[in-house]
């Protein structure tokens, strides 16, 4: 209680002070009346006095209150504190004149304050420099309340347009952070023996001799059909094994996913092939035909055109510049591809971004939504329909599904991923029942000696020379590819796809395989991790995902009103819940401009005009992910980044609070960074400034960062949105099975992977 009693004595001197001050404003202030001026002096000296102790008095609060209080600077003893340095400083500016180094303003340098390290050491410090490894010894036993701001007071922001970060990719800084020469070696792992022609599987003698060890012979290949196990969209169960064959053999026109496994004489595997096939199913071709029927008389779409989206993990807009600049300038200028240049991504992770791109909804809409009821952690069944794959299957499309990971895809990362089919043509079988392969995945970017990439991509070229016609478009399809390997782990692994994906686009255009189709090239977010994330430049690729369309080369010319605002929304703010809307327009092409935008509309297609002053608020771009503020760096009152710091690191173990018998108590070791964001386009409060703050914490040197709202007025922070983790935090958050909370836990018992 004795803080209690600290506030009523605090009370009483704050009301002598002020009344000391009214009579003090009530007197004669020349130097003639010598009896106003010796009383002057006289009450000037009590009231230094009396500041003096009011503020011990709130020294000895803290002590008693302890380090876990959070002390609102509007409330209690600082409160007073705040009232009384307000009234001296009309005083002193009144009747003296003040040296400027005495006193702390706006318009003061701040780099002659001094204040109090983190290791307890007084220096001078420039506080308009951002914090850096700033050291945080002893951290938890300090104060989580800021000292009064002396910044000056901001004034509200009307709304503007969005003014995109121009950062250069090529910027020379850069250059020590890039490897450029990692490539695919896929010379470690075991040769593919064998090839397909058609449908006929055909051993190679000469790969056969290269592969056999120790003088052994070869004795027999035999091959297998695999699908996915029911109940299981992780395991796959054999449901055909073939006889043995020593030169070749037919395999059945019905099957799709195989296995091909070869031995030597001593029954010892020297190699394996994994092949998926794009079957046509004759039952399944009349109820798309049916539907598809349907669709034109119902719907007289201007054009049918097929849909084909290719998009690449973590992968920024300015890396794909640098690291694959044959693809990029291949895409735009052989084919004729259209960048959305202020385009930003919707979350922290590939699924925030790949759900609204696929169904024009967050995850949380479609939990809360009555008609999906989405269970986050269930079956992906449950929303399956709401997919737009599923909407096209409706329109008479048909419908495939590439992805090259097990577990790190956005359906199957901590869920089940689907126990049903979820397309029409779905290669994940190979996919699960190759990546625990020693033999021939001994490096994961390969099937034995044929990159990983390229067996993908032939399973589309199959698709696209099945279905897509060069005059007419009776078969129409949507296919969706989502590749994670290449560039999750290590963001310089895209210099090795260059010449991988360029090869595939040639492809595409020597065999007239996109007269029908739209092209959507693709990114969900940029870089999370790696060195280049925790340079500045790396705040901004981040949040910068790549987005291409190429049309058909017939397209423009045809429908140039189209065109024409589709080139206009190119340097308008955009998000996936917009491409989202294009596509859905491109299903049901009506060869005409839509109505123009309407802010705050969210899902905008690109074949209507989007709002010039459209900013992330109205795109519902969550604001720690919008990059249209200018980023400077701060001037801060002393201490405030660490009370920042505090804030930060409190409001992640505020996520953690239903996990604290598996996740480590985390303690705030640094402050990496802090920019202050203006000229954010949207209307901002008074008084509130705006903060991107970078921090360490321990144990497991996890790297954090988020925006914060700091109120000079209230002289409170809290953080918006959500936390982003910086580095990687793989096998330390295993004990975690949500994925919205595993970034931010340190287990308490080591993980056994």
């Amino acid at each position: 209680m004795l803080h209690t009693e600290l506030y009523f004595l605090a009370d009483a001197l704050t009301l002598t002070i002020i009344n000391r001050y009214n009579k003090m404003q009530a007197l004669p202030n020349t130097q003639n009346n010598k009896r106003g001026a010796k009383l002057w002096r006289c009450m000037l000296a009590r009231t230094r006095l009396q500041v003096v102790i009011l503020l011990m008095a709130f020294w000895v609060c803290g002590l008693f209150m302890g380090s876990s209080t959070m002390v609102n600077l509007n409330n209690g003893v600082i409160r007073h504190v705040a009232v009384v340095a307000n009234q001296m400083s009309k005083l002193y500016t009144r009747n003296r004149t003040v040296s400027p180094t005495l006193m702390i303003s706006s318009s003061t340098p701040h780099n002659a304050t001094r204040f109090l390290r983190r290791d307890g050491q007084n220096s001078v410090k420039n506080p308009v420099t951002p914090a850096s490894n700033i050291s945080l010894a002893n951290v938890t036993k300090q104060k989580t309340s800021p000292p009064v701001s002396s910044a000056p007071v901001t004034s509200p922001s009307p709304e503007k347009a969005c003014t995109f970060p121009e950062v250069d990719p090529f910027d020379p800084s850069l250059e020590k952070l890039l490897n450029r020469n990692k490539s695919v070696d896929c010379s470690v792992n075991a040769k593919n023996v064998v090839f397909l022609k058609e449908d006929q599987i055909t051993i190679d003698p000469l790969k056969v001799e290269d592969v056999l060890k120790n003088g052994t012979e070869f004795g027999y290949c035999q091959y297998s059909v695999i699908r996915m196990k029911k109940g299981s969209d992780k395991q796959i169960e054999i449901v055909y094994t073939s006889p043995h064959f020593n030169e070749s053999i037919k395999i059945n026109n019905t099957d799709e996913n195989i296995r091909v496994e070869c031995f030597d004489s001593n029954k010892e595997p020297i190699s394996r092939s994994y092949f998926a096939f794009v079957r046509v199913d004759s039952e399944q071709e009349r109820v798309l035909g049916d539907s598809y029927k349907v669709h034109i008389d119902k719907h007289a779409p201007a054009e049918t055109l097929s849909i084909l989206m290719l998009g690449i993990d973590g992968f920024a807009k300015q890396h794909f510049a640098r690291a694959m600049p044959k693809t990029r300038a291949f895409l735009m200028k052989e084919l004729g591809a259209l960048e959305m240049n202020k385009h930003s991504k919707l979350g922290y992770s590939t699924s925030p971004n790949v759900i609204p791109l696929l169904t024009g909804r967050t995850s949380e809409e479609l939990t809360n939504d009555a008609k999906w009821k989405f269970n986050s952690h269930g079956w992906m069944d449950q929303i399956n329909e709401a997919f737009i794959w599923s909407d096209a299957r409706r329109l008479g499309y048909r419908t495939g599904l590439v992805m090259d990971q097990v577990l790190i895809t956005a359906f199957h990362y901590l869920r089940h991923g689907f126990d049903r089919r979820p397309v029409g043509h779905y290669m994940r079988p190979i996919v699960v029942d190759s990546t625990n392969d020693k033999l021939m995945r001994k490096t994961k970017h390969c099937y034995g000696d044929e990159p990983e990439i390229t067996k993908m991509h032939d399973y589309w070229l199959q698709l696209l020379h099945k279905y897509n016609s060069t005059k007419s478009n009776q078969t129409p399809f949507f296919a969706y590819s989502f590749l994670a390997r290449l560039t999750h782990d290590d963001y310089n692994m895209a210099f090795a796809g260059d010449d991988l994906y360029l090869k595939f686009l040639k492809e595409l255009k020597a065999t007239n395989a996109l007269n029908n189709t739209v092209l959507v090239w693709f990114s969900d977010h940029g870089e999370r991790f790696g060195r280049i994330r925790h340079t500045y430049q790396g705040t901004i690729e981040t949040n910068t995902p790549y987005l291409f369309f190429a049309f058909p080369p017939w397209f423009e010319r045809k429908y140039p009103d189209v065109m024409r605002v589709f080139k206009t929304n190119q340097n308008r703010l955009t998000s996936h819940f917009d491409t989202y809307a294009t596509m859905q327009d491109i299903l049901n092409f009506q060869g005409v401009v839509g109505p123009k935008g309407q802010l705050p509309e969210r899902n905008i297609s690109f074949f209507r005009e989007i709002p010039e002053l459209r900013n992330c608020e109205h795109a519902q771009i969550p604001p720690e992910y919008c990059v249209c503020a200018r980023f400077t760096k701060p001037q801060l009152s002393p201490g405030l980044d660490n009370y920042l710091g505090i804030v930060l690191r409190d409001k992640i173990m505020s996520n953690l609070k239903d996990h604290k018998d598996k996740c480590a108590e985390l303690r705030l070791s640094a402050i990496e960074s802090i920019l202050e964001e203006t000229d954010t386009g949207k209307k901002s409060k008074k008084g509130v400034r705006s903060f991107r703050m970078s921090i360490k914490t321990e144990p497991g040197n996890a790297l954090f960062e988020a925006t914060l709202s700091f109120d000079s007025t209230a002289n409170k922070a809290k953080v918006v949105g959500e936390v982003a983790r910086t580095n990687m935090y793989r096998g330390q958050a295993e004990c975690v099975d949500t994925v919205e909370l595993r970034r931010y836990c340190f287990c308490k018992t080591p993980s056994k992977q």
